[in-house]
């Protein structure tokens, strides 16, 4: 069996661009995806993304910073959020967003927009794309494909992780998966 660099249990919103990510600079890569095909809650999704300090932004003359959307989000969460992954979130949501339109994401037209599903933003962040989070994992299914094809990159799906495989200390170093009606195996 092969030996991998990376093992992504759930080839998702966040496991696909870590498993990409990963690839991309040289290393080589499991998905294990329960499901059919990869893209978890982005067939459910709406898709709906909020970043301060956008190119998608400052093409429009906003001018918006990590800080006040820091500060939106714990006034209209009344101080329940917790700000060190509020500030983790909000200090990234930027490069994301723009690594998305990057390599093709594209926003409604009129986007960014303050919001209308809670108190709005002090500013026009929120963007989303015409087909909700599809058009999220049209991006994210176009960098893995080359990837694939390549050998950096190899998914299962309909395969469950059923355990992981652990050192002495608790290290994780490989895990066991089970395809439907199929033997469990193991993956390092």
């Amino acid at each position: 069996a092969p030996s991998w660099d990376l093992i992504v249990v759930g080839g998702g919103n966040a496991g696909l661009p870590t498993a990409i990510f990963a690839a991309q600079r040289g290393a080589r890569v499991l998905i294990i995806e329960a499901a059919g095909q990869v893209g978890g809650t982005l067939f459910l999704s709406t898709g709906q993304m909020s970043a301060a300090g956008t190119k998608l932004q400052h093409s429009k003359g906003i001018e918006d910073t990590p800080q006040s959307h820091y500060d939106d989000v714990m006034r209209i969460s009344g101080n329940t959020a917790d700000p060190a992954l509020v500030r983790l979130a909000v200090e990234n949501a930027a490069p994301v967003f723009d690594w998305l339109t990057d390599h093709g994401f594209e926003a409604l037209p009129g986007h960014p927009v303050t919001g209308t599903t809670h108190d709005p933003y002090s500013k026009a962040r929120y963007a989303w794309g015409p087909k909700g989070g599809m058009s999220i994992l049209k991006v994210l299914n176009e960098q893995l494909a080359p990837l694939i094809a390549s050998g950096r990159v190899t998914v299962l799906t309909q395969t469950r992780v059923v355990e992981l495989i652990q050192d002495r200390d608790g290290t994780v170093t490989g895990v066991v998966a089970a395809g439907a009606g199929g033997n469990p195996q193991r993956h390092l």
